[in-house]
């Protein structure tokens, strides 16, 4: 009897002081999104309009609230000189991406692999990298810049995690692709639904999806009152990310579907294009060859294989989660493996 009580008396002591540091840390009851997840709720929410979604469906930077940072924009709304001032006499550069490329977490700004390759060597560096962009926007650039500016190389950077595309989306006049909240980045197209407003989107992460705000079941009430039991019963949605991800991995149409377009459009204006990868953090240090039969789907399409460059990477070339982005020695390394390549390749021309 002492037995059972002792350790009764252990297993409640054990479960309180981990639900205590689970709440030190962060976690609430009801808490079961993803760890890496930069949400959470708030009071009330309101909408940061650094970016804006133009007329053609193209996300692009606000000039006006740009300068609130001191990041200067041109009048297209990138992070690049006007392209009416672009030497023609110069070999140009094109870059497209998200927010690896528009340069987040390099400490400056201007330490970004694209702005280092642009102030280091004597080419015309275009940058139409913009956050949370995604190929559909990738081949929408493409089809309307690599025509009316001929560049002499197009690298699309390609993030392989949100740009392997779970679900597709279209490229809507206005509409935009994700809000920039007070509560962190909502994309406006989630599991496949897509949502008009800020509000909207926010309510479905807060209410469906990553908190038991509106718990359907009785032990699903329980669970809520517990940051403990939510992190357990957190795990089951996990899995579930997991399998689609997996899945994702081994089918990525959607994803070739716009890398063969970009390459499409590329090979029609007689330009190389090249996509860098940029892999997640937690895989950045698996090696190349087994990276490469991960990713077979994509990186072994008959159309895009030679069209890839893949670098070396570690995850000391990344911030920590739940940021993970490239930081200044990821952007270093990035920065001198894009000049090493545009200098063998223009040396041979």
């Amino acid at each position: 009897m002492k037995r059972i009580l002792f350790q009764s008396a252990f297993l409640i002591i054990s479960f309180l002081v981990i639900e205590i540091v689970l709440r030190f840390v962060g976690y609430k009851p009801g808490d079961i999104s993803p760890g890496w997840m930069n949400f959470k709720p708030v009071d009330s929410l309101y909408v940061i309009s650094d970016f804006k979604t133009n007329a053609e469906g193209i996300l692009i930077a606000d000039s006006n609230t740009m300068k609130v940072s001191n990041t200067v924009v041109n009048s297209d709304g990138f992070r690049t000189k006007e392209f009416a001032a672009i030497d023609s006499t110069k070999k140009k550069v094109l870059f497209t991406g998200d927010s690896f490329t528009w340069g987040l977490s390099a400490k400056p700004l201007s330490n970004c692999f694209v702005d280092l390759i642009r102030t280091e060597t004597n080419y015309e560096v275009i940058n139409l990298g913009i956050p949370a962009t995604d190929p559909p926007q990738y081949l929408a650039l493409a089809q309307k810049y690599i025509p009316a500016l001929k560049p002499d190389m197009v690298f699309i950077v390609f993030f392989m995690w949100n740009d392997l595309m779970q679900n597709d989306r279209k490229v809507s006049p206005d509409e935009p692709i994700y809000f920039m909240t007070n509560a962190g980045a909502l994309l406006a197209d989630i599991d496949g639904k897509h949502f008009h407003t800020a509000q909207a989107a926010y309510d479905y992460c807060v209410n469906e999806k990553y908190f038991l705000q509106h718990p359907h079941y009785t032990f699903e009430w329980v669970i809520s009152k517990s940051a403990l039991l939510s992190r357990l019963y957190s795990v089951r949605f996990r899995l579930e990310e997991k399998l689609r991800y997996e899945k994702t991995v081994n089918d990525s149409y959607i994803a070739k579907k716009y890398l063969q377009g970009i390459k499409k459009t590329a090979d029609e204006n007689k330009v190389p294009v090249k996509f860098v990868l940029i892999p997640a953090k937690n895989e950045a240090d698996l090696d190349l060859e087994k990276y490469k039969q991960r990713y077979n789907s994509l990186l072994g399409d008959a159309d895009l294989k030679n069209n890839w460059l893949l670098l070396t990477n570690s995850p000391s070339y990344f911030t920590e989660y739940p940021d993970a982005h490239l930081n200044n020695k990821g952007h270093r390394v990035y920065a001198d493996s894009l000049k090493q390549y545009l200098n063998n390749y223009f040396d041979k021309q």
